[in-house]
């Protein structure tokens, strides 16, 4: 069967607004720059009066990012913040897969909150951005894909995801080609369930990993694949 036609007026590209004020979201931010500028201190700094400086300089931006997070926060751990070198963002990669009648494949987390998302996960050291979502697709939802098509490069930052993390995040977003059948029996040790639902009629989502919105813009990728989207 063929993609459907493109709707007479495209999805607008929206942004979840987060629920944080602005002086919360600034908080944020000077939260997480602090904590990276003193665990990309720690990696170098060999003098014992500015290593106690830096590791003072963490704490006060993990004491600051509790002020705004929902969640207990684990304390700041000295060892691993010497050990983790200059700080840059960690990649999440999510995989949208789309049925002939542009249905979009959820899966179920059992670890954290229990809602839908696009199977996902860190992009592995070793390996590159597609074979991490080749290889969670498979693993979460059990059927072997293509990822093809790269949608969107995004900030979560900038997207409002919650509840936020206490380390930069950007999210690298595939339309991806099922290579056989989806079993929607499939279960793993992630995921409870999957299934197949439209993009205007979406499940509860888990909003720490993909967003409706996003999965807008990933479906107007697979109607009619273009450059991706830098946000």
């Amino acid at each position: 069967m063929s993609k459907p036609p493109e709707p007479s007026h495209p999805l607008n590209h929206r942004r979840i607004v987060n629920p944080m004020n602005d002086e919360s979201q600034q908080l944020h931010r000077t939260a997480m720059e602090l904590t990276a500028i003193s665990e990309s201190a720690l990696a170098y700094c060999t003098d014992q009066f500015d290593i106690e400086r830096f590791v003072r300089i963490a704490e006060i931006g993990q004491e600051l990012l509790q002020l705004v997070s929902a969640e207990e926060l684990p304390p700041f751990d000295r060892e691993v913040a010497s050990t983790a070198g200059y700080t840059t963002p960690k990649i999440d990669v999510r995989g949208a897969v789309f049925d002939p009648e542009g249905r979009v494949l959820l899966v179920r987390e059992i670890l954290d909150d229990g809602r839908w998302t696009l199977p996902g996960g860190w992009c592995d050291v070793g390996d590159t951005p597609r074979g991490s979502v080749e290889r969670e697709v498979l693993e979460e939802a059990g059927v072997a894909v293509r990822a093809g098509h790269l949608a969107a490069v995004l900030d979560r930052e900038v997207w409002g995801h919650q509840p936020p993390l206490d380390h930069h995040c950007y999210k690298f977003l595939f339309v991806c080609e099922a290579l056989g059948p989806v079993d929607l029996s499939y279960t793993s040790s992630e995921t409870s369930e999957i299934g197949w639902f439209t993009v205007d009629d979406l499940p509860e989502l888990s909003t720490s990993r993909i967003l409706p919105a996003q999965i807008e813009v990933l479906h107007r990728h697979w109607l009619n694949p273009g450059p991706a989207t830098l946000d």
